[in-house]
């Protein structure tokens, strides 16, 4: 989810824009040409404004939603089916205007497709729809759509991850919404377009802003670029400081000795008013534990979770883009929220406190060193917390050092690790959880003495 403040209006529109956000959601559609596949690639946006949601029960407690896109084509079958869970802070939901945008991304052949939206709030069952027409490029275009953005950042060293928000085209990281509004303070407005060149030639390449009426509110001179065949992309940050509030229009004209493409996009300017107003809510929200996480980072955050997957959640992260599997973590614990609209997720927060504390408690060594999480103490700590009881016996003669952890909570349940190493790398070998596995020599590998400790204990 990316919470757009880009969703605000300038003060004088806020109320009118508000009112026609209620009734539909905004979608807004990029398309760009892949001549090698012959496929168009559609950077889909939808926009969900926040009146369209409503709070969850409880106390501080946000609103909750569930957006799926499904792209279908001309006979109907279904080529793109994707749905996930979001969430909303509660202070977030009084930002008069606001609203949060959700983003795929779908490559199809020459055609034409049905694109379907479905945002369903949590809390009253509302449903939100829209549908809208989509067209693949039929033979290699001009030009792709103009894509605008209010951030723009070479993926280059360790940093080529995509953040929340951002996607990438190329070696660019643009962060895009589909719906911009700059602000006075964020003034800042990026274009990106490519151009496609069936041959080398030079070009002039302008770009204006427009008022809707069409009358130009600021022009930026036009520059020589040099296209080899193919193409290429061109980007640019604009500085819009001082424009005033209201709706526009970005103008890219590409003019070249045969022909002149001309590719626009809407953007919005807000007023002081509204930034105030958005910054007295918004103040610092606090970030995803994921947002910020490079693809090892997260699967290091995934690989655990085997310990908490349903069987038909198995299978899929592994061959997901960045994004999809930051957006597959999100997806998995929102499943798990127990206050859902809530800033925190406990559960999440109690799983990962119980990971570290494993890793630091259990880390076993030997030829492969395996982290404490992957060892048979750490994943029963992770499922059950600390035992309520323990016993310890260290070496002692001919004896291998022995755990047994007893947990009397809900109905009591014993582990029994041995130390067979004895270099501190235990293994369950008996348990009365049917949900683990005993050893059926596990007496012999205790001895009868051991045993007896045990079966006292």
């Amino acid at each position: 989810m990316v919470t757009a403040l880009g969703g605000l209006c300038s003060p004088g529109a806020a109320a009118q824009a508000a009112s026609d956000s209620a009734a539909t959601l905004g979608v807004s559609v990029a398309r760009f040409y892949r001549a090698s596949a012959g496929k168009t690639l559609f950077e889909i946006f939808a926009r969900i404004p926040f009146v369209t949601l409503d709070p969850l029960p409880g106390e501080g407690a946000g609103a909750s939603y569930r957006v799926a896109f499904t792209v279908r084509d001309s006979s109907g079958l279904q080529l793109l089916d994707q749905s996930w869970a979001q969430q909303v802070p509660r202070r977030l939901l009084t930002v008069a205007g606001g609203s949060t945008v959700e983003h795929v991304s779908f490559a199809a052949v020459p055609g034409r497709y049905g694109l379907e939206v479905v945002v369903t709030d949590s809390a009253t069952g509302r449903v939100a729809r829209s549908t809208t027409a989509i067209t693949a490029f039929t033979t290699g275009p001009g030009a792709s759509d103009l894509l605008l953005t209010t951030g723009m950042r070479a993926a280059e060293g360790a940093d080529t991850t995509p953040r929340s928000g951002e996607i990438r085209k190329g070696s660019t990281l643009l962060q895009s919404s589909g719906a911009t509004v700059l602000t006075p303070r964020q003034a800042q407005l990026g274009y990106y377009v490519e151009l496609y060149a069936a041959k080398a030639e030079s070009i002039s390449l302008g770009v204006r802003v427009l008022r809707p009426d069409g009358g130009q509110v600021v022009a930026v001179p036009a520059r020589p670029v040099a296209l080899p065949v193919g193409g290429g992309k061109q980007q640019e940050m604009l500085d819009l400081a001082g424009l005033p509030p209201g709706r526009y229009a970005l103008e890219v004209k590409a003019a070249g000795p045969d022909s002149t493409i001309t590719r626009t996009a809407e953007f919005g300017m807000t007023g002081f008013e509204t930034e105030r107003a958005a910054d007295a809510v918004v103040a610092a929200p606090p970030p995803s534990r994921f947002d910020a996480m490079n693809e090892a980072q997260l699967d290091s955050a995934y690989d655990p979770l085997i310990y908490l997957m349903r069987s038909e959640e198995q299978g899929i992260y592994s061959g997901l883009t960045v994004e999809s599997k930051r957006r597959f973590l999100r997806q998995f614990w929102a499943k798990r929220d127990p206050t859902p609209g809530t800033a925190a997720n406990q559960d999440l927060d109690d799983f990962y406190r119980h990971i570290d504390e494993a890793n630091r408690r259990f880390r076993e060594g030997g030829a492969s060193e395996t982290p404490g999480w992957r060892t048979d103490r750490g994943r029963i700590f992770i499922k059950y917390g600390e035992p309520d009881d323990k016993l310890q016996r260290p070496q002692a003669g001919s004896t291998a050092p022995y755990e047994v952890w007893k947990y009397t909570r809900t109905r009591e349940l014993i582990f029994v690790f041995l130390d067979q190493t004895r270099f501190g790398n235990y293994s369950l070998i008996y348990t009365n959880d049917r949900r683990e596995v005993s050893r059926p020599d596990w007496a012999d590998l205790l001895g009868p003495e051991a045993v007896k400790d045990v079966q006292r204990f």
